[in-house]
């Protein structure tokens, strides 16, 4: 162990000076290196007594009698202080989302915690507390849960930062989401899309490009004209890294319909940094209005909704309906599964499943199966009835086995000439006593 007091040395302009100020230098423990730590005083005896208050300090956290100072400064710190650093490294680190909004709802849903469990210090937050504070709420599973994780992933910084010692939510559960309501969307039909954009006024184009692209809202309402590339052999949108959900920049070819109408919105002053939609993109609230105005129910009897995002799985849906091939459609999408296109995003309520069925070979226009139920005992009969026209007809032959239960040997119509065979026999069902008995 290295403990010792004096002033540090070093040179300017070549000549050898001490500091004005004494300096501790110490090695305690399993420390590989001197380290230096200033004691900001001159007088050696004060300098003396402060580096014993330092190592003593030190022998106490290394026994566990003491908690290190990092997490002793951060504990009487505000969680609100804390809270503002956090959302600022995230913000420095580009995890703050899409125009920080991640950001802004972790903070919203930590204040709340903040606020409603009584939580001003790190050690007032308790297992205990959140699990009351849930048990008070009537959000739905999916919001309670995601209060959950905000609160988690700011404790789990502040206990990589060193500010905390431990999580003490780390094992607090989730609940389970799994049959809970969730907000289920569908997709618009093509009349309901016409009526949309011819009744929303200015907004209809909006609606428009966002379902005949799939664009999402924020990236509809960052869209400049230099993103369109209209007057190419094959008209596409530039999706930019600061707009896109999975920060890639994306391609996304536009059908020829699409690009004719973007060509008529352009004005013809317009700067290529010029938004596409500078009167803004609809909120949900806003098309929510519009779809009552012209008749569309928001919220249809299953419990499905058509909002905004609703567009992206018409966008999706009018790709299947017209036998665009999966792996298209999920290139159109910006999918990197091809499930979530097909499963999530597909309206099966939509899809020609009948016209596609209802063309099928049928099994034969000679025999028909029919059940009836028959008898005091409510046995059910079934029986083969072979109809045929022209001199040939079929042959039944009804009979009884050893067991008693009646048997139908049905004979189908062979072409005249060739004889008959018979195809196969029909055991009639009983009931539980006639079995019985016949045991």
């Amino acid at each position: 162990m290295i403990h010792e007091v004096q002033k540090r040395a070093f040179r300017k302009n070549g000549v050898l000076c001490e500091t004005r100020c004494y300096y501790l230098r110490f090695r305690y423990g399993e420390m590989l290196v001197d380290r230096w730590k200033s004691l900001g005083v001159t007088n050696k005896e004060v300098a003396e007594k402060k580096a014993l208050e330092f190592r003593q300090e030190k022998e106490r956290e290394a026994a566990g009698i003491l908690e290190p100072k990092v997490i002793r400064e951060s504990a009487a710190k505000p969680l609100p202080t804390h809270l503002d650093d956090y959302v600022a490294d995230l913000e420095k680190r580009n995890r703050a989302g899409r125009n920080g909004r991640g950001g802004r709802q972790l903070r919203m849903r930590v204040t709340t915690l903040l606020n409603e469990c009584s939580w001003k210090v790190a050690s007032n937050i308790s297992a205990d507390s959140f699990i009351a504070w849930r048990a008070r709420q009537t959000n739905g599973a999916r919001t309670l849960n995601l209060y959950l994780q905000a609160a988690i992933s700011f404790l789990n910084w502040m206990e990589r930062m060193g500010r905390l010692k431990a999580n003490p939510l780390k094992f607090a559960g989730k609940i389970d989401e799994r049959g809970k309501s969730k907000r289920e969307r569908r997709a618009f039909t093509d009349d309901e899309l016409r009526r949309l954009v011819a009744g929303s006024g200015p907004r209809g184009i909006v609606y428009w490009v966002a379902a005949r692209t799939g664009l999402r809202q924020d990236e509809l309402r960052q869209l400049i004209w230099e993103d369109l590339r209209l007057d190419d052999a094959v008209p596409f949108v530039r999706v930019r890294v600061v707009c896109a959900k999975n920060k890639k920049e994306e391609r996304v070819q536009l059908i020829p319909e699409i690009a004719e109408v973007l060509k008529a919105h352009r004005p013809a002053n317009c700067l290529p940094s010029d938004l596409v939609f500078p009167k803004g993109v609809p909120r949900a609230s806003r098309i929510e209005k519009d779809c009552a105005a012209i008749g569309i129910a928001y919220r249809d009897e299953t419990g499905r909704y058509a909002d905004f995002h609703a567009l992206r799985y018409t966008w999706a849906t009018f790709l299947q309906r017209h036998d665009v091939p999966q792996r298209f459609a999920m290139k159109l999408m910006r999918h990197s599964d091809m499930k979530l296109t097909a499963k999530v995003y597909t309206d099966e309520t939509q899809l020609p499943i009948y016209e596609a069925i209802k063309s099928l070979p049928r099994l034969g226009k000679y025999t028909q199966i029919r059940a009836q139920i028959s008898g005091a005992e409510g046995r059910n009969v079934s029986q083969a009835v072979a109809t045929v026209g022209g001199e040939c007809g079929e042959q039944k032959a009804d009979f009884t086995s050893e067991n008693g239960a009646s048997c139908r040997l049905v004979s189908l119509p062979a072409p005249c000439g060739e004889g008959e065979r018979a195809k196969r026999f029909e055991l009639s069902t009983f009931s539980l006593a006639t079995r019985c008995s016949t045991n």
